[in-house]
């Protein structure tokens, strides 16, 4: 059976930060974590998305104008 969560690289891409660093920060504090395809339970999902500042619902961008283009 297939692990439930999302993958390192998935959420980095939702919190607009590194995978490395992501992993980095992990190993850190102990979790394991060998590389962006790693499945993250949704604990330590949670505890990720507080060291980053996340504490939405995982959508990004919700109420944000597009930056204007060039002129």
């Amino acid at each position: 059976m297939a692990k439930k969560g999302i993958k390192v690289k998935e959420l980095a891409r939702d919190l607009e930060v590194t995978s490395r660093a992501i992993i980095d920060r992990c190993r850190a504090d102990g979790y394991p974590v060998q590389n962006s395809l790693t499945k993250l339970s949704p604990e330590v999902e949670q505890i990720i998305r507080a060291w980053f500042g996340d504490q939405g619902s995982g959508v990004r961008d919700q109420g944000r104008s597009p930056a204007p283009g060039p002129r």
